[in-house]
């Protein structure tokens, strides 16, 4: 970096950054995503440890200080979600394929999500096996992030599919929600921009990036009938091992 200061009256600072220190930038946003998820997480862990403790030596009757206990073991599990968030964002992801059933990762998911939502109706009838090559710790993540999505805008009811077509299958997740406003759709992919209290903007940027990984394609989009749809369309063989590994795209 070389700085030039030229006086004519009054200071001017012209600042020349070099392309070495331009390239480098990535490199140091995954240092810092990979610093903050080991730091912040070792101090978690304390955390977790230390309600442990706490509600192990509680009387039972101590029903106010149990509360306050689980809450703080809510928060810290938000923030921990938060770290894997940042660092799979920032930092290289690579896929682990293998031929997995879809219809089971989506009743799984369905039923995480469930417990979180329990004044929803979450439609989910996946009897039928549907095979397709992919990571499914990966595509849980994907799922999770777009029914959790559903269930927060939801009205009453999530309804979520299954169907194949020509060697891919698509993963719909519907909910009878307001729908998407033209401020939400501008920002839906953008990095930190959410509409709503209490998110970082993180959950579909990375189910997309993910998708895309996997070689295919995330859309959302208003129902005629009212509400959003989520579609996930992956291919059913998947993708080669050489496109397995992604780069973070903010980084550059």
């Amino acid at each position: 970096m070389q700085i030039q200061e030229i006086n004519q009256g009054k200071a001017v600072v012209s600042v020349t950054i070099s392309k070495s220190e331009v390239t480098s930038a990535p490199n140091l946003a995954q240092s810092l995503g990979r610093t903050l998820r080991h730091e912040l997480g070792d101090f978690l862990q304390k955390v977790y440890a230390s309600v442990a403790i706490l509600e192990a030596r509680l009387p039972a009757n101590w029903q106010i200080e149990r509360d306050v206990l689980g809450r703080l073991r809510q928060r810290a599990e938000v923030c921990r979600e938060f770290l894997d968030s940042v660092q799979d964002y920032l930092c290289p992801v690579t896929l682990d394929l293998h031929i997995m059933d879809l219809a089971q990762v989506a009743n799984h998911v369905t039923e995480k999500v469930r417990q979180r939502f329990p004044a929803i109706l979450i439609n989910a009838k996946l009897t039928q096996p549907v095979w397709v090559t992919a990571d499914q710790e990966r595509v849980s993540q994907i799922g999770e992030a777009l029914v959790t999505n559903a269930c927060e805008a939801a009205r009453s009811e999530v309804s979520i599919a299954l169907c194949s077509d020509e060697g891919a299958v698509e993963w719909q997740v519907l909910d009878d929600g307001p729908g998407l406003s033209d401020e939400a759709t501008s920002s839906l992919f953008r990095p930190f921009s959410s509409t709503r209290p209490g998110h970082v903007g993180l959950g579909l940027v990375l189910a997309q990036k993910l998708v895309m990984m996997h070689g295919g394609r995330l859309r959302l989009e208003n129902r005629p009938e009212g509400g959003c749809a989520a579609v996930v369309s992956l291919p059913v063989d998947g993708v080669s091992p050489a496109n397995c590994s992604a780069d973070a795209e903010t980084a550059t």
